[in-house]
């Protein structure tokens, strides 16, 4: 019985983080929003986590676990992960600036 705890207290700490960063060249337009979401059955789906209400496309996003989400894809067998995306808005050629920060051989977004 010992060496079953062990184990899965070894196997508990072996868990990594999930964290993916996204960066466009955009400039900014206002400050970082959030929604959750989850990713089902391993990864093999996710739900929905864009941001839609960006009109010019987005400036950065960021899509990770909660610290509280290994608990809940070892509870559901890994069939349900929590999934936290923050993002920003990029700022769009109407608001007031030129496009200068943007390299010419990135489209516009």
């Amino acid at each position: 019985m010992k060496r079953l705890v062990v184990s899965a207290l070894v196997l508990a700490s072996l868990t990594g983080c999930f964290r993916m960063s996204v960066r466009s060249p955009a400039p900014r337009d206002g400050a970082p929003e959030g929604q959750m979401g989850a990713s089902f059955v391993a990864g093999l789906t996710t739900s929905n986590v864009a941001a839609a209400e960006c009109r010019n496309g987005l400036s950065r996003v960021d899509v990770y676990w909660p610290w509280w989400s290994p608990i809940v894809y070892v509870f559901t067998f890994g069939v349900v992960a929590p999934l936290r995306a923050e993002y920003v808005c990029a700022q769009g050629p109407d608001a007031g600036g030129d496009e200068a920060g943007v390299p010419p051989s990135v489209p516009g977004l």
